[in-house]
């Protein structure tokens, strides 16, 4: 059984990446992804998250 997680990031690189493995991830079960500001803007953040799920 998938662990559900729920993933809090700034997703610049190396969120990006943490995000494709946990989705590629079969003992992982991603229920929400979070993203706040960090190394960019929260308009920046999140649109990186956006794109690292339509390449998920």
């Amino acid at each position: 059984m998938a662990l559900p997680i729920l993933l809090d990031c700034d997703p610049g690189h190396d969120d990006a990446i943490a995000i494709v493995l946990a989705l590629a991830s079969p003992e992982l079960d991603v229920k929400a992804i979070t993203s706040s500001a960090g190394n960019q803007t929260p308009e920046k953040t999140l649109r990186n998250v956006l794109r690292m799920l339509t390449l998920a």
